[in-house]
């Protein structure tokens, strides 16, 4: 399929997107999974996403960058590495509370997008 990434290639966007078997919350995160092929490869990966997510979000609150557990924290956002796996958490926002009231869907909101995007020919 075109388009598919190696673990090597993942970005921090598309571990947050595609790198997970289930959308469950854990101590308040959603977590996202990327195992790598070996150690060393998981390390350069933790200090690629570290720095994506520096450009994103700015300095880590918390940073420990050694062996054999590394971890990039911000208030809602972790990297952790230890082995050749990778996790990224991030703090869950709790949209249920307005996603599936009837009131937030009210009058199609998202309709004016979507004509938009089959007038480009980008719908699905």
């Amino acid at each position: 399929m075109p388009g598919r990434r190696t673990q090597e290639e993942a970005t921090l966007l598309d571990v947050l997107i595609d790198g997970f078997e289930k959308n469950e919350i854990l101590g308040g995160y959603h977590w996202r999974e990327l195992p790598m092929p070996d150690e060393a490869a998981a390390a350069r990966k933790f200090a690629s996403l570290t720095e994506e997510a520096r450009r994103w979000k700015g300095a880590p609150v918390q940073l420990h960058d050694a062996s054999p557990r590394r971890l990039a924290a911000w208030p809602d956002l972790e990297i952790r590495q230890a082995g050749r796996g990778i996790m990224v958490r991030v703090r869950a926002p709790w949209f249920d509370a307005w996603w599936h009231d009837q009131r937030t869907w009210h009058d199609n909101p998202l309709g004016p997008v979507f004509d938009w995007l089959d007038e480009d020919g980008g719908s699905t």
